[in-house]
């Protein structure tokens, strides 16, 4: 006998009703992506639907050359319209390039307007060309403002003007993100002059990105005054800086945080203002440094002025670490250089965990500290810690010059079990490996040999363990 159910009829269609619906609650609706054919004003045509929740995706065609010839509007310093959709507009290049064909001057993307007028906006697989905007805000390929977003994927901003930020700025408030992106042969001009490829104060990550070749007063790479900035992997080489920071400028309260990345052939030439400070980096007044699992290497300052030098990394304050990462290679070309691996005038140094400072070059008379120069010059002595590392194989070259391995003018030193060995300076009484004017005797576990003419004979304060 068939058995009777004793659940009500109609049951199941309510359960099916209900899971549908629930499915369809939170399912996501993609956005509508629009193809743009190979034509600008088509281009122009989409951002502005965009900007309306129209059609939010921008398809371009693929390998287009998309020319912007003037201004998107009368009066304005944008080739394209400003994104002003904060929910977010997304650009696929599909490998085409927007590019500034003109002898008007204007850049080619903003983000938001004002901290009012927010903005988000995503690149991908796409080239930005000769952006130039006529005002002092900066930012030639792109201009990220206050409260505002913008996330680059495969994205190349090449051949840029502006004042501050030949490539790219982010404003305060801003965040923003770059990954597998490459910033190249951008420039600044003007007196500000800060910055050639990217200037950073918001909140910027840097993933496996390039930033090379560009130029500046100040800053040749990169510009950091205040935010935080990220760098995980990729480089920052061959940019050059008039005066400071062939690398990275990196002068204010900011966060630095590089892991993996590699600083290296920058130079800082002459033709500024007389200074000539950190080929690789320059730190400020002040922040956060933290460099891991990197290297900063083959980064170069010609030498203008007695207080010039850092070839590697110029520190003036704040906190510095080394975390496994090598300054070697550097050089300071010229008389009177300071610290051709690294120059600290404050602040706190700590080089922890094979933070080697080795092969670095001071050539020229009077150069003072091969691997570590320290003075004072805010007030305050530094406090330099090296601890199982290396400051091996350095180098001062010329009449009067001192201390291969480390200079101390001014400052405080831990030394834990570490090397300062191999390291050349001219004849006697030049020590080869720690010159100091205050003695050091927090020395644990070090060995300091082998350097020459003389490990520590001649210094005028001595040094715990150090014998000859």
């Amino acid at each position: 006998m068939r058995r009777r159910s004793t659940r009500p009829r109609g049951l199941s269609s309510l359960v099916i009703l209900a899971l549908t619906g629930a499915a369809a609650a939170t399912a996501v609706v993609p956005a509508h992506a629009v193809a743009v054919p190979c034509d600008t004003s088509a281009l122009i045509t989409a951002i502005n639907n965009a900007n309306l929740n129209v059609d939010t995706v921008i398809d371009l065609e693929p390998y287009c050359l998309y020319e912007v010839t003037a201004p998107y509007m009368v009066g304005a310093d944008d080739g394209l319209p400003p994104i002003t959709n904060v929910n977010g507009v997304t650009i696929n290049g599909h490998h085409a390039t927007i590019k500034r064909v003109s002898t008007n001057n204007f850049r080619l993307f903003e983000v938001g307007t004002s901290p009012a007028v927010r903005g988000s906006l995503t690149l991908n697989d796409l080239t930005v060309m000769n952006g130039q905007p006529a005002g002092a805000v900066g930012g030639a390929a792109v201009l990220v403002n206050n409260n505002s977003t913008f996330a680059g994927t495969n994205v190349a901003f090449q051949g840029g003007t502006a004042n501050i930020g030949g490539g790219i700025r982010f404003r305060a408030g801003s965040t923003g993100s770059l990954t597998d992106s490459r910033i190249s042969d951008n420039r600044t001009t003007g007196g500000a002059s800060t910055a050639g490829g990217l200037y950073s104060e918001g909140q910027v990550t840097l993933v496996s990105t390039h930033i090379t070749s560009n130029r500046a007063r100040v800053g040749g790479g990169i510009g950091h005054p205040s935010g935080t900035l990220t760098v995980n992997g990729g480089s920052i080489k061959h940019n050059t800086a008039f005066d400071d920071g062939g690398g990275i400028y990196n002068d204010g309260s900011g966060v630095l945080s590089v892991t993996g990345a590699a600083i290296t052939d920058n130079r800082v030439a002459s033709g500024g203002l007389g200074r000539g400070t950190g080929g690789g980096v320059h730190i400020g007044f002040g922040g956060t440094q933290t460099f891991t699992n990197s290297v900063i290497e083959g980064n170069a300052v010609t030498v203008n002025t007695v207080d010039d030098g850092g070839g590697g990394i110029y520190a003036l304050n704040g906190t510095l670490t080394l975390d496994n990462t090598k300054v070697k290679g550097n050089r300071l070309i010229g008389e009177s250089g300071k610290g051709a691996g690294i120059q600290v005038l404050g602040g706190t140094v700590n080089v922890m965990n094979a933070s080697d400072v080795t092969g670095n070059l001071a050539a020229g008379r009077y150069s003072l500290g091969g691997g570590i120069y320290s003075g004072n010059l805010l007030g305050t002595p530094p406090a330099v810690t090296v601890n199982r590392s290396a400051i091996d194989r350095n180098k001062v070259s010329g009449t009067g010059s001192r201390g291969a391995g480390i200079y101390n003018a001014s400052g405080t030193y831990e030394l834990t079990d570490a090397s300062v060995q191999f390291n050349v300076a001219p004849d006697a009484p030049a020590p080869g490996g720690i010159w100091t004017s205050t003695a050091i005797t927090s020395v644990t576990g070090t060995t300091i040999a082998n350097n020459s003419p003389t490990n520590c004979l001649y210094s005028p304060a001595p040094v715990t363990s150090c014998v000859g």
